[in-house]
């Protein structure tokens, strides 16, 4: 009889122990799901359509990962909206435990106004350019690395010996010296054609057009402007050179291919790294991770003008037509 009741006595512990586990295990829970922690902010520099897909893959990602979305604040590209809204974000007293900053301007104020609270940062072009370096500050490129962007560039277009590049050596010829080598790799020449101003780049590449084989189109303010970017297209169309860059938008206004982060896994991957960031607070800083997952559009009205057969691309996975 008395062993009966020792052996109820244990397990009634037991069954306390478990319980006292499981109740611990949903306080956890319900602590990283409270709106009062954990939570997250996104502040988008202004309403464009690659930003609304980043943070369609982010909301998506916290979503499956428990992290609730406080707010998002919409800076409309301006300087005295960004004001208010770093007002209003300092002066509320439950302070988000991170921020996704999509954009130039969103980072670059993120950085600036906000540098006690952790900031992943995308879909800033040229990220180096901004120095967006800080103990609290983790990014992911907006650009796919060299490498993938000439090993895909090989697939696609096979042998480009000369491939040219048109670039202001003030904006972006760090870029420019690192994939020379990059290309050397591959057995391409980068074939650099420099211009300091928006009016030089149009009579540059007319000079050198006969000289190369296929063009890079590197973002580049000087280069891509609203008046140039017509006439490289139509200088490259009329002598049938294969166009390729690194936005899909550009591919529309006249590019042949780009090699260009998917933009909503690009906001899935900056979840994880919200994760990551969240579940060990001393870690404030991750890095500039690169672009995960790749996304092909290619033009297929610029592809039949040069002469490029839609044949030669449809082994080509999750490549995006258009129009």
């Amino acid at each position: 009889m008395n062993g009966l009741v020792c052996l109820i006595i244990i397990i009634f512990s037991l069954f306390l122990k478990v319980s006292v586990v499981v109740a611990t295990e949903r306080i956890e829970t319900s602590k990283a799901t409270d709106g009062s922690e954990n939570t997250a902010i996104i502040i988008r520099s202004q309403q464009i359509a690659a930003y609304n897909e980043a943070i369609k893959g982010f909301e998506e990602g916290c979503k499956e990962k428990n992290i609730p979305i406080k707010a998002i604040y919409d800076l409309k590209g301006d300087t005295d909206e960004a004001k208010k809204i770093v007002q209003a974000i300092k002066g509320d007293k439950l302070k988000p435990s991170l921020i996704l900053a999509v954009g130039v301007l969103a980072a670059t104020l993120a950085k600036d106004q906000l540098p006690d609270i952790p900031i992943i940062f995308c879909m800033v072009i040229n990220h180096e350019r901004f120095n967006l370096h800080g103990t609290n500050i983790t990014g992911i490129s907006a650009e796919a690395s060299l490498e993938d962007q000439f090993v895909i560039l090989k697939e696609i277009l096979g042998l480009q010996k000369n491939v040219g590049v048109v670039y202001d050596p003030t904006k972006t010829g760090e870029i420019i010296s690192e994939a020379t080598q990059v290309a050397g790799k591959f057995k391409i020449n980068l074939f650099q054609i420099k211009v300091l101003s928006q009016h030089e780049v149009s009579p540059a590449l007319k000079n050198n057009i006969g000289k190369i084989d296929a063009l890079w189109i590197v973002p580049d303010g000087t280069v891509i402007t609203k008046d140039s970017i017509g006439d490289i297209f139509t200088t490259t169309s009329k002598n049938r050179i294969p166009t390729f860059c690194t936005s899909s938008a550009i591919v529309k206004a006249g590019a042949l291919i780009s090699i260009s982060p998917d933009y909503v896994y690009t906001g899935r991957q900056a979840a994880q790294m919200a994760q990551t960031l969240l579940h060990d607070p001393k870690t404030t800083s991750l890095g500039v991770k690169r672009p995960e997952k790749l996304q092909i559009t290619l033009n297929t009205q610029t592809a039949k003008m040069i002469g490029i057969k839609l044949s030669a691309f449809e082994s080509f996975p999750d490549i995006i037509f258009y129009p």
